[in-house]
């Protein structure tokens, strides 16, 4: 069996070698140590692209320390390359609440999926520490916007130019769909997808599956973005109704339990359900557990429940995010989120001085991924 370290490495040197913008920013990091003497505590999907990005920016100094972002989107080759680079890695479990692990280590700049660690430390934690942070996530931002008074600078990344255009669009609806040909050996073209949610996620899920040659209907309960699925030409309806009509269901809301047991009451016998989502609870899976009648694991991440008086549905990755679960789609989206993502540490860390609660990620910022991701693609060489 390959030593799981091993592994990581040579997966990260693959990615590095055909996209090499993360080390064009250590090299740049390497210089001149935006991070030395500082503490930073990161909580993310522990994947290979996640070790990638750790091991550029321990160029720049500080000590890092990072928690899980979700338990099943952790890859065990990934925590074991970050903790061979000495970065102390929580994963729960045994060692109990992962995000309080990493408070304890006391940084003063955090970056998040989800507001669980900065929720954390406004909960239970010492803010006044706290000289920047960052949240990464649609879900995440919402979460910041309903909490008043938070005391220190938290960057919104999400909602910049390049992750919702880039990332959400091109890199989740891409993944996702190759995920599910690796994990079932379904041929996609003549399926019927309902995709739930019309947010930039959900709009790439609707775009890629369309040109794999799937029929597409959209649920949405925005009316603005119903509207935009109308005019990309896609039906909309009401899911009640939709449901019915689906070999392929597909969540992209952000949101807990928008598919539940009784919403599949309706479905076709057979179908395939997935999430793309940040959560791994759009799926209600408790609901869907309580209402099987059997249970059986197909395979690797795909298990079918057969419903009381209904029909059976398959499960893929245990509705956590499947192309996080499955490391599936190009590298790339991630890898320039990532960059942003290290460019606005670095900003953080160097000039502060910003004012208490959001703040919208300088468009400097992107601007520059934006121009070293072009370097590192060389798109006129095709």
């Amino acid at each position: 069996m390959l030593d799981p370290t091993l592994t990581g490495e040579r997966e990260v040197a693959k990615i590095n070698a055909f996209f090499p913008i993360l080390p064009m920013l250590g090299n740049r990091w390497a210089a001149s140590r935006p991070w030395e003497g500082l503490t930073i505590g990161l909580n993310l999907h522990l994947t290979t692209l996640t070790a990638a990005l750790v091991r550029e920016l321990m160029l720049g100094g500080g000590k890092w320390v990072i928690s899980a972002a979700n338990p099943g989107t952790t890859h065990a080759h990934a925590v074991a390359t970050l903790r061979n680079l000495g970065v102390d890695v929580y994963t729960g479990g045994e060692l109990g609440d992962r995000h309080a692990r990493v408070l304890e280590h006391r940084p003063s700049i955090l970056a998040d999926v989800g507001f669980d660690l900065i929720g954390k430390v406004l909960d239970s934690g010492d803010p006044s520490r706290i000289t920047g942070a960052i949240e990464i996530t649609r879900s995440g931002v919402q979460a910041l916007r309903r909490r008043s008074g938070v005391p220190f600078p938290v960057v919104n990344i999400n909602d910049g130019r390049l992750k919702n255009a880039v990332e959400n669009r091109h890199g989740v609806g891409e993944g996702i769909w190759r995920a599910v040909g690796t994990l079932t050996g379904m041929h996609l073209a003549g399926r019927r997808l309902l995709v739930i949610g019309y947010g930039p996620v959900g709009r790439g899920l609707a775009n890629y599956a369309r040109a794999a040659g799937m029929s597409v209907e959209v649920v949405e309960s925005d009316p603005v973005r119903r509207l935009f699925a109308h005019y990309d030409g896609y039906p909309t309806d009401e899911l009640e109704s939709a449901i019915g009509r689906a070999g392929i269901v597909v969540t992209a809301t952000g949101a807990a339990h928008v598919l539940t047991a009784a919403h599949l009451a309706r479905a076709q016998d057979g179908v395939l359900l997935l999430n793309a989502g940040h959560g791994g609870d759009e799926i209600d899976l408790v609901s869907l557990k309580e209402a099987a009648t059997r249970v059986d694991h197909v395979a690797e991440q795909v298990v079918r429940y057969a419903l009381a008086d209904g029909p059976r549905v398959t499960l893929l990755g245990d509705g956590n995010p499947l192309n996080i679960v499955t490391n599936s789609g190009s590298p790339e989206p991630v890898l320039l989120h990532f960059a942003v993502l290290g460019l606005t540490l670095e900003w953080i860390a160097r000039f502060g001085g910003l004012g208490p609660g959001e703040q919208l990620v300088p468009e400097e910022i992107e601007t520059r991924a934006a121009i070293l991701a072009l370097e590192a693609l060389q798109p006129g060489r095709g």
